[in-house]
């Protein structure tokens, strides 16, 4: 079980050398195909026209710009690549990523940064994709703090159908990690996390893919879960989360329930999320 078809989104951020190098590093270690894919609603730093048709000329040759990089630096290796530019708005842009994401067995993206011009566009893709797209996302942090190949890894395990879907869908990834820990969280009262009674026979099935893990239980106290893995993340130098995504894109109201939104915001290491 490899990852043969990966995809890497392409900007302007500061990160996003960065995340082409893990590109490149994901791509080698699992022989697949690299497609950089960037869109035309991305508006650039420098731009100062207000005329909307100089506006799109001005974002598409952007885009054209990060493409051609992208392409020259891929070259460089021995990787079979590919590239796209995703045309349309803000809006059109969201959807069409996420269904052009659909043929890819990984897709890495980036943390939106705040700071950042393009910041608002950023979040809603990052909320989008993981729903829409039916494929897991590897998040990459926008202060840039990874280690690629990652070492350490957590499972954020809570025995539910999102979750389970991330942990295998992280596999070829988590085979050629040192440490694995599942992290079970006990709220309030509960003697028993949610998900608590799988987490012993998750240990037993990933082993058979040539996996090992352990399972860690921690009660929450006065935390709350997000705090806890954050904190346990910290304490066990863990360099790659995994995790699932929760939410219907239906509904009026925030894409991801709260744990996976304060991650995704407060994220300190490369973060591996599936719905």
């Amino acid at each position: 079980m490899h990852y043969k078809d990966i995809l890497v989104y392409l900007d302007d951020g500061k990160s996003n050398a960065e995340r082409i190098t893990t590109a490149f590093s994901l791509a080698e270690s699992q022989n697949a195909r690299l497609t950089g894919v960037t869109l035309a609603a991305l508006k650039p730093y420098h731009m100062r026209a207000s005329d909307k048709k100089m506006q799109r000329t001005i974002c598409m040759q952007e885009a054209e710009k990060r493409i051609a990089e992208f392409n020259a630096l891929a070259a460089e290796t021995s990787l079979e690549f590919a590239s796209k530019i995703i045309p349309g708005g803000k809006k059109e842009a969201r959807t069409r990523l996420s269904q052009y994401a659909r043929n890819f067995d990984l897709v890495i993206f980036r943390q939106a940064n705040p700071e950042n011009k393009n910041f608002e566009l950023v979040e809603k893709i990052a909320s989008k994709i993981v729903v829409l797209c039916g494929r897991p996302v590897f998040f990459m942090p926008y202060i840039g703090a990874h280690h690629i190949p990652c070492k350490n890894a957590m499972i954020a395990w809570d025995g539910t159908p999102a979750a389970t879907r991330a942990v295998h869908d992280a596999i070829p990834l988590l085979r050629d990690i040192n440490k694995v820990i599942i992290t079970v969280v006990r709220e309030g009262k509960n003697k028993t996390a949610k998900g608590e009674l799988l987490a012993d026979d998750l240990v037993a099935h990933l082993k058979r893919h040539d996996v090992n893990a352990t399972v860690n239980r921690i009660n929450a106290g006065t935390f709350d879960v997000a705090t806890v893995l954050l904190n346990e993340i910290a304490d066990h130098s863990i360099d790659l989360l995994v995790m699932g995504g929760y939410g219907t894109p239906g509904l009026k109201q925030k894409v991801f329930g709260g744990v996976t939104e304060t991650m995704l915001k407060t994220m300190i290491t490369p973060l591996m999320m599936s719905h």
